[in-house]
């Protein structure tokens, strides 16, 4: 088929157990996506319920609270009376205390038994939200295991988006940002944990807990990936690790970023945004809109989720689970809060993937698709100009590489001199500049194998210089791509090139130089 022209359009068991079920074949992640995103469009719906109801709700609630204490407190003052004098308090209006102390108890009962069962309601409701978000998280990391899954994780993600003119964009890339924003949060937060230090009393114990010194484990570990210029100095994280680390500090953080936009969700987010959600903002809309997110969100977070009530086998369980979830939910609100501090160390690591997704995932209606390859610059800028903290740009820009993942490159095959197309593949490439790529076509017709590509500054017309030095003439550059020396590659994503081909994969990568005409 040809695709040569320009697009147009020692473990214990129970640890074992759960990380089996992450998957491992390329249809069963794309699968998984599929449904991931239909369960968290799930919570968004049960969260516009949430907004809806949750003011009447707890304003009954703080109501009824407020009657059961004054009757309790008007029945305990008769009755503390009658026993000091021996006979019931003259009450005025009423000719008889004791059939007001009667109606006060009949009161009281009522408003209790309705206190009752709005709490019950109200508990069942957060308890199943508690569990939906819980089996997100799990879902999400499930999925997120290795540098291999994280790859195709978030490389289906964006090769899915509908293309710049299709009405369904703006819809689409809204239900899979806050996916795509998570999934980098965990890849950056595993960076700097590797790298750096926190100063998060919550970060700094529990990493201090889970990883011993002097042990480098690291979740983004694949065995038997290799490449000439790679140098592993992290082994693959054991089992028992993995799920602590998953649960204690992987699961706060994947629920701080998937609902960090939840409250946009509201009646007075939707009030702002009106009939057209996706229309830019002037300043004052925005500034509005931001302050009602961000309070949404932390109500969702306290009272839509809260600390789930589950049954305690002793006072030492429910002390020891209370407390855990309450410093894990202390957490996920801090971080939500700091998004609004400049350089801060949990702010950014949530800022930096939702600037980057912004691009990637854009729901803009003058979207031009050329953007995707400016995320890079727009991050580094916000470094030199103190925007970000540097060690997170710096982390995070060293993971994803100048060419997003995804994303469609013209390269001069090293072997033929042919300029072929390629599709970013992987995540961490060693030089920033020389993207780990799929070659999809030889000689300009579709061939897609199992190889990957470390495709060199030299080779790819991406660079100046790689055009300057190349065996072709500038005019036939200039004519070809009328300066656009990158693609679409959504818009051959499945049906000319499918996910399950694509992402398949051998254990070594090759390195694409410079053609040298005189020994082809």
């Amino acid at each position: 088929m040809l695709i040569d022209s320009k697009s147009k359009n020692n473990k214990p068991s129970w640890a074992e157990d759960k990380l089996s079920q992450i998957p491992t074949m390329v249809s069963d992640i794309s699968r998984k996506i599929s449904e991931y995103r239909q369960s968290y469009r799930e919570l968004v719906r049960d969260a516009e319920v949430f907004f809806e109801e949750y003011p009447q709700d707890y304003r009954r609630l703080t109501v009824l609270k407020h009657k059961v204490n004054t009757y309790q407190d008007q029945i305990e003052f008769i009755e503390n009376y009658r026993k000091e004098k021996g006979k019931y308090p003259s009450i005025k209006g009423q000719p008889s205390a004791q059939r007001y102390m009667a109606r006060l108890v009949a009161q009281q009962t009522n408003s209790d038994n309705e206190l009752r069962a709005l709490e019950d309601k109200l508990r069942v409701q957060s308890n199943k939200r508690y569990e939906h978000l819980d089996h997100l998280t799990d879902y999400m990391l499930n999925l997120l295991n290795g540098e291999r899954t994280f790859s195709q994780f978030l490389g289906t993600i964006a090769l899915s988006t509908p293309s710049p003119k299709e009405k369904v964009r703006h819809i689409r890339n809204e239900r899979y940002k806050p996916i795509y924003i998570t999934a980098l949060t965990i890849a950056l937060f595993e960076e700097l944990r590797l790298k750096s230090t926190f100063e998060t009393p919550f970060l700094k114990e529990e990493l201090n807990k889970l990883f011993p010194q002097g042990e480098h484990f690291s979740l983004m570990v694949d065995k038997g990936i290799s490449d000439d210029a790679s140098n592993h100095t992290f082994k693959p994280m054991p089992a028992d690790i993995k799920m602590a680390y998953r649960e204690n500090l992987l699961k706060p953080i994947a629920k701080a970023a998937l609902l960090q936009s939840i409250g946009m969700h509201s009646p007075e987010a939707n009030q702002i945004l009106g009939d057209d959600r996706y229309r830019k903002l002037n300043q004052s809309e925005r500034t509005k809109l931001l302050a009602i997110i961000e309070k949404k969100t932390a109500d969702y977070l306290k009272l839509g989720v809260g600390i789930p009530t589950i049954k305690y086998t002793s006072k030492e369980h429910k002390d020891t689970f209370v407390t855990h979830e309450r410093r894990q939910l202390a957490f996920m609100l801090k971080m939500l809060e700091s998004l609004k501090a400049e350089r801060h160390e949990l702010g950014d690591l949530l800022r930096i993937p939702m600037t980057y997704a912004s691009f990637l995932l854009s729901t803009k209606e003058d979207f031009d698709y050329q953007q995707i390859y400016r995320a890079y610059d727009i991050l580094d800028q916000g470094r030199v100009d103190k925007q970000y903290r540097a060690e997170h740009v710096n982390a995070f820009l060293k993971m994803v590489g100048r060419f997003p993942l995804g994303s469609g490159l013209y390269v001069i095959q090293q072997e033929s001199g042919q300029i072929e197309k390629a599709i970013v593949s992987s995540l961490y490439p060693v030089d920033v500049d020389e993207p780990i790529c799929k070659i999809i076509t030889r000689r300009q017709i579709q061939f897609l194998s199992q190889a990957e590509f470390i495709i060199s500054k030299k080779s790819n017309l991406f660079f100046q210089e790689c055009r300057i030095e190349s065996q072709y003439d500038l005019e036939f550059f200039h004519l070809r791509y009328k300066n656009e020396f990158t693609w679409n590659a959504t818009d051959v994503w499945e049906n000319q090139v499918p996910a399950i081909e694509f992402w398949k994969r051998d254990d070594k990568r090759r390195y694409n130089g410079v053609f040298n005409p005189d020994s082809y």
